[in-house]
């Protein structure tokens, strides 16, 4: 076969193949079951590469914690990067990466609780915690600020560490809190019986009540 027969069958095979590779990503990227029903799983995962992404974002979120004082029975924000040393000023901090795929695993958050409230106890922490040494916790509960993207065109602002305080409740949205009963067996006092059923002292998940403001 003549040489330039040859270079140019090749191009028009590489043409067809990128045809038909982008015709399949365009194909997953509309819902389409045409590629998974005549492609083995291992060439599929290439051509979905356009559902990695789905829906573009309208939020940022930023995870935080809040400690339960045993002394003054209340919620007080704690800096949960004295806990998680590696990368603690961005977002693939561990305690940031951990929220974002497990908020919603209970055994995942109940060991999250354990290893801060034994953390604070045994002290020699990487950084402050916010929480002064030598005060009792008795849990904790965390949450994510759903904060609005700045407009198409507005300046944008290096990300910086706010005080909880300073975010009004609209843009926070709690996902677990350390059960009552939990909180009083480590603080050493008895909670009322006045606990609704069926709320957060049996199951760990914020009864209404708390989700809206500090007990």
């Amino acid at each position: 076969m003549n040489p330039g027969n040859e270079r140019r069958w090749g191009h028009g095979v590489l043409v067809i193949l990128g045809g038909l590779y982008l015709a399949g990503v365009w194909l997953e990227g509309v819902g389409s079951g045409v590629p998974s029903a005549l492609l083995p799983r291992t060439p599929l995962y290439f051509l979905q590469v356009a559902a990695l992404f789905p829906h573009a974002a309208l939020n940022v979120i930023d995870y935080r914690a809040e400690a339960w004082l045993c002394t003054d029975r209340r919620w007080e924000e704690l800096d949960t990067r004295a806990y998680f040393p590696l990368d603690p000023d961005d977002k693939e901090n561990r305690f940031q990466r951990v929220m974002h795929f497990l908020r919603d695993n209970r055994p995942t958050m109940r060991a999250l609780d354990d290893y801060i409230v034994s953390g604070h106890a045994a002290g020699g922490l990487s950084r402050p915690d916010g929480i002064p040494e030598g005060t009792s916790l008795g849990g904790i509960r965390v949450l994510s600020l759903r904060l609005p993207l700045p407009e198409p065109g507005a300046p944008l602002t290096r990300s910086s560490r706010r005080p909880l305080a300073e975010y009004p409740k609209t843009v926070r949205k709690y996902f677990y809190h350390t059960p009552r009963s939990k909180r009083a067996e480590r603080c050493g006092y008895r909670e009322p019986r006045d606990v609704p059923t069926g709320g957060d002292a049996t199951d760990g998940a914020p009864s209404p009540h708390e989700t809206e403001s500090p007990e």
